[in-house]
């Protein structure tokens, strides 16, 4: 027991376990060496094997609280949460033990996923005993995830009133504004942070991830490549923390449009199962290189994680790689498994087509999801946004008005649909408020963004129209339309130099819309001529 009870390190703890369990043997039903293996146990993470001791302490002791507690926390560990809250609670109720049995019990709600429940316990305990800058930051973090943002907002002001350089209430306050579309302030937030701790790597890749949404690349670059360093000098030992910057720096590069730069940060993303992240990042890199038969040859040989989600997004892949090196028997049979699954399956399979631009077998095959699985939101958007696409622009409004009707809240199907309009002149003063509407729901959105500023355009308000649109090229610098929407903007203006520049930027960008390279070339070829719209 001696050995367990001053071991400093893991293997220090599991030297000592043998020792443990010939006591235990010797004196089966001697309380204190099984007490001390369990708590071992529990020290290394052991659940499963923890749960078997204390099951045989609360035998033996059933109305001691200390073994409700260990109870509580080892059905925790074991993901058994409603059974470990139970003990907890009782442990709870004994003063002695209230404040640590009531803190695991709110760990254990946040690991059932009971945010709000969690938050409520743990407000009441601060406010009830005190708590330190820490504890409170929890609770902000535990409000913010039951989705009581302003509440999270205001304790983590009174916790940087206290203390403004409280590194987990700067990072989470920075994730809360930029998730609001308030970029600056987070980029002060997160800048903040990092000035105050510039070895932290949360901060650091905090920040990178924020740059990397608002296009400021090459500054995101260096902070990834700062932190990949102190990785390489073992300044942080963490398997999974390699993985995650060598997916951030991967898809930094496929952003750029840079497939080579991408590949041996694609190689450091680990060599077990593929997790989806991973995947979806190996796909770009073959879909930005075109390599359809070096895509498929990759794909067979790919182990994924084992989730629906890796699975679907596995299949979706081959489909559309299949698709575009013209080998249709290949991808039919997977296609046809997906639009007969559900709601997710559905949409994996539209994307494919999409991309493939078989607007019409993606419409059919959106028009029998619907009858099949109903309300589905995600099912109703990709049909109504099929139909479009394949010309049925009728239907499609109908459908995105069935849809609107149900969720007047969907930022993307008010945009789309705004943007139809606006595109096609029509119902513009209908089209620019479900558009402000849509930016207001999501600020950060340079789609949004963009299609605000072009109904602003055909409304014939060009400074309005200006203000979006530069906006949108600041979150999307990579988009074509919005370069597209930039140069019709500039040419509107009577500056054509800096109109073919738009265009010229537009066509680098590689559109992908049907007719839509043509288009813009026509364009350049007329700012270029010095005509006028």
């Amino acid at each position: 027991m001696l050995l367990a009870q001053v071991a400093q390190t893991p293997q220090e703890l599991e030297a000592a376990l043998p020792h443990l369990e010939r006591g235990v043997a010797a004196v089966p039903h001697g309380g204190q060496a099984r007490l001390v293996l369990a708590q071992s146990l529990l020290r290394l993470g052991k659940g499963a094997e923890a749960w078997e001791q204390v099951k045989a302490l609360l035998d033996d002791q059933p109305e001691d609280p200390r073994i409700w507690l260990m109870a509580g926390e080892t059905l925790r560990l074991t993901g058994k949460f409603d059974e470990a809250a139970e003990y907890l609670k009782r442990a709870a109720a004994v003063p002695d033990l209230n404040q640590r049995a009531t803190l695991q019990l709110v760990d254990t709600l946040a690991s059932a996923g009971k945010y709000k429940d969690a938050a409520d316990l743990l407000g009441g305990l601060l406010k009830k005993d005190g708590g330190t800058l820490a504890g409170m930051t929890r609770w902000a973090t535990l409000l913010a995830r039951a989705g009581d943002r302003a509440h999270a907002r205001e304790v983590l002001d009174k916790v940087l009133a206290s203390d403004p350089n409280q590194r987990d209430a700067i990072l989470l306050k920075a994730i809360l504004e930029a998730g609001d579309g308030h970029l600056d302030v987070a980029e002060g937030l997160y800048r903040r942070a990092h000035a105050a701790h510039p070895n932290d790597p949360d901060a650091a890749m905090g920040l990178a991830r924020l740059l990397v949404d608002m296009r400021q690349l090459p500054e995101a670059r260096t902070l990834l490549n700062s932190v990949w360093q102190q990785i390489e000098e073992k300044k942080i030992d963490n398997p999974d923390a390699a993985v995650e910057v060598a997916q951030e720096r991967a898809a930094l590069e496929l952003l750029d449009h840079r497939p080579a730069a991408a590949l041996p940060w694609l190689e450091k993303c680990g060599g077990g199962p593929m997790a989806r992240r991973t995947l979806a990042l190996w796909g770009e890199y073959y879909r930005q290189r075109e390599a359809w038969s070096d895509g498929l040859a990759f794909l067979r040989g790919a182990k994924v994680e084992d989730s629906p989600d890796a699975a679907r997004l596995k299949s979706a892949i081959f489909a559309e790689y299949s698709l575009a090196a013209g080998d249709e028997a290949a991808a039919a049979p997977v296609l046809d498994k997906l639009l007969a699954g559900d709601a997710d399956d559905v949409v994996a399979a539209l994307g494919v087509l999409d991309r493939a631009k078989r607007f019409a077998d993606a419409a059919a095959g959106a028009r029998a999801a619907v009858a099949r699985l109903g309300d589905a939101p995600e099912v109703q958007f990709a049909y109504a946004a099929a139909l479009e696409r394949s010309g049925a622009w009728d239907d499609a409004v109908t459908q995105f008005k069935k849809l609107l009707a149900k969720q007047p809240d969907n930022a993307a199907a008010l945009n789309y649909l705004g943007y139809m309009f606006a595109d096609k002149g029509v119902h513009l003063e209908e089209a620019r408020g479900m558009l402000i509407k849509a930016v207001q729901l999501d600020p950060s959105s340079g789609a949004f963004q963009d299609s605000l500023g072009w109904v602003y355009f055909k409304l014939g308000d060009l400074d309005r129209a200006e203000k979006y649109l530069i906006e949108a090229g600041r979150l999307d610098p990579f988009d074509a339309s919005v370069k597209e929407h930039v140069g019709d903007l500039l040419r509107a203006r009577g500056d054509m130099n800096r109109a073919a520049e738009a265009y010229r930027q537009a066509l680098a960008n590689h559109p992908e819309e049907a007719g839509q390279k043509e288009r813009i070339e026509k364009k350049l070829a007329e700012v270029a001529g010095g005509k006028t719209p």
